[in-house]
């Protein structure tokens, strides 16, 4: 094998592993994505939950309205 087989091999092994480690960094960027997608999605959910608990009065408080 002449060296320049020898580099083109060389170089066709690097390349197989430059496309690979492509491919695994394309599938980690869409799951950190789909993560924070689905991480914004429960923070609004919970917010809006929140929100309503603060919104609605207690028992308590509809209780002492009521004996005003």
């Amino acid at each position: 094998m002449s060296e320049i087989e020898m580099m083109r091999q060389v170089a066709s092994d690097r390349l197989v592993y430059m496309r690979l480690m492509e491919k695994a960094v394309n599938e980690i960027d869409g799951t950190l994505m789909s993560l924070k997608r689905d991480i914004a999605e429960i923070s609004r959910q919970v917010a809006q939950r929140n929100e309503e608990l603060t919104l609605a009065p207690s028992e308590e408080e509809a209780e002492e309205k009521s004996d005003d």
